[in-house]
C-alpha cells in the first residue's frame, strides 16, 4: 500500500548538519507564534534541542527502520476493508496480538524514546509509526481504561509540530488519516477545525468513490460533539467524570450511527457510494456539507461497516446482524425495560395477564406505516373485546413518536392511546431481531436504522404464540391478525386446531395427540366429532357452546363481528 522506510548507514558529517538543520526546523515548527511557552512547552523545547547533541538520535538505526516498518505494516493492510476492521474492530485477540508484539515498544513511545523520529524530515513516515503506538495502540492495550488516553497530550503535540513543518505534504492519503485521528481525538474545538483543515486538503487528493471518504462524515461528527459539550461524553465513565443532564440525554441518542456507505462492487472492488449532490445538515450545534447519501440516493448494494460514535468502533453491519437475537415460536418472552411515547415501561408488567400484539414498523413519518397505526388504533374495542393490549416499536425517539401520533389522529381520524417504544439504541430490536438486513440504512435522519414489520403475539404466560415479519414496503392485514389472535385464544382454550382459511365460526380440527375417547367427552356439547381419517376430525366451533341457549336472533357471529369493524376502517366509516 506505502513505501517501504529505507534503511540508513553512517553518514558524513556535513548530511548530519543538513540533518541537524532540517530537525531544528522541525523544533521550530513547534513553536506556535500565537501561544505562549508552558512549563511544558519549554521543558519539551529543551528535551528536543539535547537530542540534537546526540550523533545516534539524528542518525536512525537500522533497527529503529524496522521496528517503525513493522508498525507500519501491521496497520496499514493490503485493502481497505481490512484495514478497517483492524482500526475499529472491537477483539480482545487484535488488543492481546498488539500488546505481544508492541507492548515494549509503546512503553519506550511513551516515555518519549523515539520522539527523534518526529525530527525525521527526510522520513516522515516514522512519524506516523510514532504516532500510531502513541494514539492507536495505547486505545487497544488499555481498552477502557484512563491509560487508553495517557499520551494523546504529547502526540498531539509531535503532530501539528509535524504539520507546522511539512511532513503531511511527503505522505499519502491513507498516511496522513493517523495524523487527522490524533486531531479528533482532542478535546480542543481548534483542534477539531485544524483536523478538517487538514482532511480538507486530503480529501483534494481523493478520487469521489475513495472508501477514506468516509471519514469526512466521522471528523465533522466529533466536532459537533466538541462545539456542543467541549468535551466527549463517551469518556466521562472511562475518566470518572460525571455526566451533565445534556450529556445523559446525549449518551442515550443513537444519531451518532449510521451506515458507512462503502458497498462492493460487481469486480469486487471496495468503494465509497456518497452523495451526488451538495446537501448541507445539522447536527448538534454544527452545520456541515455531508457526503452521506440521501434516501432517494440508497445504493442497491449493502452497505459494509457501520459507525457507532465518537471513541466507539466500526462494525460490519452483516456481523451486527448476526448477532441479533433469535426468538422462536414458543420461548419465554424477553423481559426489557424501554422508554415509550407514554412514559418508561417494563414490559412483563405491562402484558400483565392479557394476550399483547407487539409489532414494530420501520418509521416514524411515513406512508406505510401511518395507515397500520391508524388502523391499530381504530381496532381498540376489537383489541379489548380479546383481552389484548398492543404496543408498537420503531428506532425513533418518544419526542418523535408523540409528534407523530398527532400527524395519525388527523389524517387517519383516530385517537392513537397505545404506547409506541422509543429503540433509538436498537436494544429492544436486536433482543428480538427485528432489524432489516435489505434495508439497513440511515434514514432522512442521519443515523437511524430501520426495522422490519414485525409482529409478536404473546400469551398472558408470556409466551411467544405467533411471529410474522412483512417487508417495510408491504402494510400488515389486520383482519388476518385479529383471525390469527382469535385461532390462538381458541386453541388455549379448548384445546383444537384450526384448519386452512378458518374463521370465527367455522369448524374446527381435534388435535392429532387427542384420542377418539377423550376427543369425545371433550366435545360433547359440540355433538362429538366428524371423523374424515384417523388424523383428520373436525368439531364445531367450541366457543359456539356459550351461544346455543339464546334464541337465534340474538347470536352474532363473530366472523362477522370483526369483517365489520375491519370494513369501517377501509372505509372511514
Amino acid at each position: 500500500m506505502t513505501d517501504r522506510l529505507s534503511t540508513q548507514t553512517s553518514a558524513p558529517v556535513e548530511v548530519l548538519g543538513r540533518r541537524m538543520q532540517q530537525a531544528l526546523q522541525v523544533i521550530l515548527a513547534g513553536l506556535d507564534e500565537r501561544d505562549g511557552l508552558s512549563g511544558a512547552d519549554t521543558e519539551a523545547l529543551r528535551r528536543d534541542l539535547r537530542m540534537l547533541l546526540q550523533q545516534e538520535r539524528i542518525e536512525i538505526a537500522a533497527a529503529e527502520i524496522d521496528n517503525a516498518e513493522q508498525i507500519l505494516e501491521y496497520m496499514l493492510r493490503p485493502n481497505i476493508e481490512e484495514c478497517l476492521n483492524l482500526w475499529f474492530g472491537k477483539s480482545e485477540q487484535t488488543d492481546q496480538e498488539i500488546w505481544n508484539r508492541f507492548g515494549a515498544d509503546v512503553a519506550l513511545a511513551s516515555r518519549g524514546h523515539y520522539d527523534h523520529w518526529a525530527l525525521a524530515v527526510e522520513h516522515p513516515r516514522l512519524l506516523v509509526a510514532l504516532v500510531i503506538m502513541l494514539d492507536q495502540f495505547p486505545r487497544n492495550m488499555f481498552r477502557d481504561t484512563p491509560q487508553m488516553y495517557a499520551c494523546d497530550a504529547h502526540c498531539l503535540a509531535l503532530v501539528k509540530r509535524g504539520l507546522r513543518a511539512g511532513a503531511n505534504a511527503r505522505l499519502c492519503p491513507i498516511e496522513r488519516v493517523f495524523l487527522c485521528l490524533v486531531l479528533t481525538h482532542s478535546e480542543a474545538l481548534d483542534d477539531q477545525h485544524l483536523c478538517m483543515e487538514e482532511w480538507d486538503r486530503v480529501m483534494a487528493e481523493l478520487a469521489s468513490d475513495d472508501p477514506l471518504n468516509a471519514f469526512h462524515e466521522i471528523f465533522h461528527r466529533h466536532v459537533a460533539v466538541i462545539k456542543r459539550f467541549g468535551r466527549f461524553p463517551h469518556r466521562n465513565k472511562v475518566l470518572q467524570r460525571d455526566n451533565t443532564a445534556a450529556e445523559e440525554d446525549f449518551l442515550g441518542n443513537s444519531s451518532f450511527r449510521f451506515d458507512l456507505p462503502l458497498i462492493r462492487r460487481p469486480d469486487g472492488a471496495f468503494v465509497f457510494a456518497g452523495t451526488v449532490k451538495k446537501r448541507t445538515v445539522k447536527l448538534l450545534d454544527h452545520e456541515y456539507e455531508t457526503l452521506l447519501p440521501d434516501i432517494d440516493e440508497m445504493s442497491a448494494g449493502p452497505f459494509e461497516f457501520k459507525y457507532a460514535g465518537p471513541d466507539n468502533v466500526f462494525t460490519k453491519t452483516r456481523e451486527q446482524l448476526e448477532k441479533q437475537g433469535y426468538i422462536r415460536i414458543g420461548d419465554s418472552v424477553p423481559d426489557f425495560t424501554a422508554e415509550t411515547s407514554m412514559g418508561p415501561i417494563n414490559f412483563h408488567e405491562f402484558i400483565g395477564d392479557s394476550w399483547c400484539v407487539f409489532f414494530s414498523h420501520p418509521a416514524d413519518f411515513t406512508p406505510v406505516c401511518t395507515t397500520e397505526f391508524g388502523a391499530t388504533a381504530k381496532l381498540q374495542p376489537e383489541w379489548r373485546r380479546r383481552g389484548t393490549k398492543v404496543i408498537g416499536l420503531s428506532v425513533d425517539s418518544a419526542e418523535d413518536h408523540e409528534r407523530w401520533i398527532v400527524d395519525i389522529n388527523e389524517t387517519q381520524h383516530t385517537q392513537v392511546n397505545f404506547p409506541i417504544i422509543a429503540d433509538k439504541d436498537r436494544r429492544v430490536s436486536m433482543l428480538f431481531g427485528m432489524l432489516d438486513p435489505t434495508t439497513f440504512r440511515h434514514g432522512s435522519s442521519l443515523g437511524q436504522t430501520m426495522t422490519v414489520r414485525s409482529v409478536f403475539i404473546i400469551s398472558p404466560a408470556k409466551r411467544v404464540e405467533l411471529i410474522l415479519s412483512y417487508p417495510a414496503f408491504i402494510g400488515r392485514s389486520f383482519n388476518e391478525i385479529l383471525r390469527i389472535l382469535d385461532a390462538l385464544q381458541l386453541s388455549a382454550k379448548y384445546h383444537v386446531a384450526t384448519p386452512a382459511n378458518w374463521q370465527p365460526g367455522d369448524d374446527t380440527v381435534v388435535l392429532p395427540f387427542i384420542s377418539d375417547e377423550e376427543a369425545e367427552r371433550m366435545f360433547a356439547d359440540q355433538g362429538g366429532f366428524r371423523k374424515v381419517r384417523s388424523y383428520l376430525r373436525y368439531v364445531r366451533d367450541p366457543s359456539l357452546r356459550c351461544l346455543m341457549s339464546f334464541p337465534s336472533s340474538r347470536v352474532k357471529d363473530p366472523r362477522a363481528r370483526a369483517t365489520q369493524a375491519i370494513r369501517k376502517i377501509a372505509t372511514g366509516r
